[in-house]
């Protein structure tokens, strides 16, 4: 997630524009006995184009849910594969009910025998046969049975896996005739409705202060190349990822109907609504540059002469690198060229 060193960027450009200009070296070289040196400026343009934030993530649902029995028992049936799609309220699947109908017979059982010995002591304790310390406990006996069957009842009705929305079985871990756990995962299932994909990606910090809700975007998936599907920014992190550093965006994809698959890998790129204005500058203008820091040659347009300043470019581009405007203190930089000045060196523009 983190950018390259400007030292690395500035120094392997700079040495490829200086290989790859053969014209310019030829034109350098055979003026390099006269006192301005020759070199090509550009002119600082301030602009607020929004400056994308690129990143790649997972393609997934907005809401997957993994179902599981609240109860341990053997699988009997399971409905449906991975992939097929389920509506609201359709049952996914059962576990063998033999044992659980057993457990729910006997909690019946056994209040309405609690139910007998409470009736029994109200009759003994109104002919004084029986304290009142019975007769509480036998009430307690009878409350105890009760809670013991809805609680028999309650683990019957969730025996059974039921869609809680219409989505899409993802994953299936189980099999018919399977022993399994309370609470083992049997599927994963991922809500269909029209906002459901989503694309998660993990964004720098020096990125994540330009982001905003609803900030539009762009994802292109290679299983549809040349296709661009346009995306906005749902949900930002407000602490990083541990262990990676990283802060997490989510971004909430346009309905399409393209064929998308949770677990495509999406190239992202976010366009942020506010931009501070900033200067776009020529990679060929880098001459120097140490961690955040890098150098330029500005042209000073009294004297014809190079001034070399430093600078910390915000974002690095292909082939050019951004300034925040209003840091350099003149109207043009010197690009081609600038490799071979010294500061305060006299120049000639060939532009």
């Amino acid at each position: 997630m983190n950018k390259p060193k400007i030292t690395i960027i500035a120094t392997a450009l700079t040495m490829l524009g200086a290989s790859c200009n053969k014209d310019y070296n030829s034109q350098y070289e055979s003026s390099t006995q006269g006192k301005a040196r020759p070199v090509a400026v550009q002119e600082l343009k301030e602009t607020v184009e929004p400056i994308p934030v690129e990143a790649s993530g997972l393609l997934g649902s907005k809401a997957e849910v993994t179902l599981s029995f609240k109860i341990g028992g053997i699988v009997q049936r399971l409905n449906v594969e991975e992939g097929q799609s389920v509506s609201k309220g359709q049952l996914l699947a059962t576990l063998n009910m033999a044992e659980i109908n057993a457990q729910v017979a006997q909690a019946r059982n056994a209040v309405e025998k609690a139910e007998r010995d409470l009736q029994r002591a109200k009759n003994l304790h109104r002919d004084s046969v029986i304290t009142l310390e019975q007769l509480q406990d036998l009430t307690t006996l009878f409350e105890v049975a009760k809670a013991d069957l809805q609680i028999a009842a309650f683990n019957r009705q969730y025996s059974k896996i039921v869609a809680l929305e219409n989505g899409k079985v993802l994953k299936r871990f189980a099999e018919v005739g399977e022993l399994v756990n309370p609470g083992t995962p049997i599927f994963t299932l991922g809500n269909t409705t029209k906002d459901a994909f989503v694309i998660r990606i993990g964004v720098a910090d020096r990125d994540i202060v330009r982001l905003q809700y609803a900030d539009s975007a762009r994802v292109r998936f290679d299983a549809h190349p040349g296709r661009s599907l346009k995306a906005s920014v749902s949900e930002i992190a407000q602490s990083a990822d541990p262990l990676t550093g990283a802060f997490e965006v989510e971004l909430t994809l346009t309905p399409t109907p393209l064929v998308l698959k949770n677990g495509f890998v999406g190239k992202v790129n976010i366009f942020p609504a506010h931009q501070a204005p900033y200067y776009r500058i020529s990679m060929n203008a880098l001459v120097e540059g140490e961690k955040e820091v890098a150098q330029v040659f500005l042209l000073e347009p009294r004297t014809n002469t190079a001034k070399k300043v430093q600078i910390r470019p915000e974002h690095i581009g292909n082939g050019y690198f951004t300034v925040l405007a209003g840091e350099l203190p003149a109207d043009r930089v010197i690009t081609d060229g600038a490799a071979y000045l010294s500061d305060g060196d006299k120049v000639e523009i060939v532009n």
